[in-house]
């Protein structure tokens, strides 16, 4: 098979585990959401699969490395591919943490997830979606546009801090609220964090700069 070949199907398998992960992501959220423990549940088993997936893709960008010691953009394209696999694992045990907190929410049948949360939900599985796209398409503008819709959760976290931190002072029944929301919401930032890192990796496959840190993006 040749390297080509190889890519291809690396290509495949990164597009399988990408929607795995973006899919635990939504299902989390509607466990919450509808108060269905059995469907937090199934998040949480499904994270196992992601983390074989993750190890399998790792050794298989080994094993083309090894075969085929590829150069500039195709050792670009694979360093950035093992860097991707992994953010999209980490991003996937984010999943899990949030489908834990569906208990409380069963505990609490009178209690609603924050809109403001969903509206971080839908952000972070549109960054999912459009940064694979993004790297499948080799698409350097989309992989921009990822990163600037992380200010978007950024500021929703600290605004859904803001709001629980005031009632639990006035409140103390508030309290267990505001560390499960905002958990919630922290879950939601850093997994947005690494759909970022990924888009940056992209960047530098497409054209070798690195744009980490750059405050100028």
């Amino acid at each position: 098979m040749k390297l080509s070949d190889r890519i291809q199907d690396l290509n495949y398998n990164l597009l399988k585990l990408s929607s795995l992960v973006e899919t635990n992501i939504k299902d989390a959220f509607s466990a919450i959401e509808k108060k269905d423990l059995d469907k937090s549940q199934i998040v949480i088993n499904v994270d196992s699969k992601i983390n074989m997936m993750e190890v399998e893709i790792e050794k298989e960008v080994n094993e083309i490395i090894e075969k085929f010691h590829p150069t500039d953009s195709d050792l670009r394209y694979l360093l950035a591919a093992l860097k991707i696999n992994n953010e999209l694992e980490r991003i996937g045990d984010y999943a899990t943490n949030i489908a834990r907190n569906t208990q409380f929410m069963v505990e609490h049948p009178e209690l609603e997830l924050p809109k403001i949360l969903s509206h971080s939900a839908e952000t972070l599985t549109s960054m999912l979606n459009d940064v694979i796209n993004a790297f499948i398409l080799s698409d350097e503008a989309k992989a921009f546009e990822v990163i600037e819709m992380d200010d978007i959760i950024d500021n929703n976290n600290r605004e859904i801090f803001t709001l629980f931190k005031d009632k639990a002072k006035s409140n103390s029944e508030f309290l267990r609220q505001f560390i499960v929301f905002t958990n919630i919401s922290r879950y939601v930032e850093r997994a947005a964090d690494h759909t970022t890192n990924i888009a940056e990796d992209i960047i530098f496959q497409i054209n070798g700069k690195i744009v980490r840190h750059d405050e100028k993006i």
